[in-house]
């Protein structure tokens, strides 16, 4: 073969690997693994783990002949100690294994988008699982630093004010995994979770305090951030973006919206997906991580954002200098950007209207 069939055939294999992955993650077939402290037959694996014998040899073989899983020559299978960790962590390194068949649902639809004659792009109701999966890759890469380095990075004693008690909004908000740590962090803070997404709205809506309690500061509105209510003009005192203004088919309508419902000395602070606006640096710069986030955007965030004929169509990896450009363009006066080591993968804008 030559290199290229080398190359595509070494893809198709990862895969394979990449999906046998997320089987294990999801039926915690991992960390049922790990329990054991000498290698087990496949028949032990899917009686601890109450799955069927045949399946769980299956998955063994595939994930031992790719180096995931080790295998002894009697045909026992264990984790090696070094990977034991990395394989049963709820980080997004194993968890994004779960990304792609999320985004395959729609795949047939998505070829007609690709056509000159098919549609601009695809609806969110598509992607049904992707909210799920989008809330646990939230989880795993915002928790542990949400109520520290986040908040630090905000500076303006923002963490003083959600203390005492200010108006929050949080746009674009998906299951409300954000807004509902925020609202049980500081009980004296209003916070308002919006989306376009009926599913992402349902699911909000039924989240409970860690003590089962109902939220008495947390609402959730379902609405298109375009067009967002009248009556919030110079409403909120913080508004909040997690990685979700470049799926909007006008973002531009959006921020402007955010520039309106912002009370005169509010903070709009976004996150976004790290990238240059340029192919060639975001390569030479991200390497792997760059190609997980264009296919994301392939399969997915361009897709949901060009869905109208006057769409923008940026796509997750639009970048700094694009998303400068257009928070001053939609009324901004400054617009400072702040690196997040703590958040791999993302940047942080911060805006001002003066």
């Amino acid at each position: 073969m030559s290199t290229m069939q080398e190359r595509l055939f070494e893809i198709a294999v990862n895969s394979v690997i990449s999906n046998a992955i997320n089987i294990g993650n999801r039926l915690n077939l991992f960390k049922t693994l790990a329990t054991f402290k000498t290698p087990i037959l496949p028949k032990v694996l899917a009686e601890a783990s109450g799955c069927k014998e045949r399946y769980i040899r299956e998955w063994c073989n595939c994930l031992a002949c790719g180096k995931i899983l080790e295998v002894t020559e009697d045909e026992k299978f264990y984790i090696a100690p070094e990977n034991i960790a990395a394989l049963t962590s709820d980080d997004y390194p194993i968890i994004s294994h779960g990304m792609m068949i999320t985004l395959l649902e729609p795949f047939e639809d998505l070829l007609t988008c690709f056509k000159k004659d098919g549609p601009h792009g695809l609806d969110y109701s598509k992607f049904g699982k992707f909210q799920d999966f989008m809330g646990n890759l939230s989880k795993s890469l915002h928790e542990k630093h949400l109520f520290t380095d986040f908040i630090d990075s905000l500076g303006d004693g923002i963490r003083e004010k959600l203390e005492t008690g200010i108006k929050v909004l949080d746009v674009g908000c998906g299951n409300g995994f954000h807004s509902s740590l925020l609202a049980e962090r500081y009980p004296k803070s209003k916070f308002t979770g919006l989306d376009i997404g009926e599913d992402a709205i349902t699911s909000a809506k039924s989240r409970k305090r860690t003590d089962g309690r109902d939220f008495e500061n947390l609402d959730f509105v379902q609405c298109n951030a375009s067009f967002m209510p009248e009556n919030w003009t110079e409403t909120f005192d913080l508004v909040l973006i997690f990685d979700a203004c470049h799926d909007q088919m006008r973002p531009d309508l959006c921020i402007q919206e955010i520039h309106r419902c912002l009370k005169p000395t509010g903070l709009f602070a976004m996150i976004e997906m790290l990238g240059t606006s340029n192919i060639y640096e975001d390569r030479e710069m991200l390497g792997l991580p760059a190609t997980l986030i264009y296919g994301a955007s392939l399969f997915h965030c361009l897709p949901v954002g060009s869905n109208s004929p006057d769409a923008l169509c940026y796509g997750a990896m639009w970048g700094k200098r694009r998303a400068v450009e257009l928070i001053k363009s939609c009324g901004f006066g400054k617009v400072d950007t702040v690196d997040t080591p703590y958040f791999p993968l993302n940047v942080l804008y911060l805006s001002r209207k003066n």
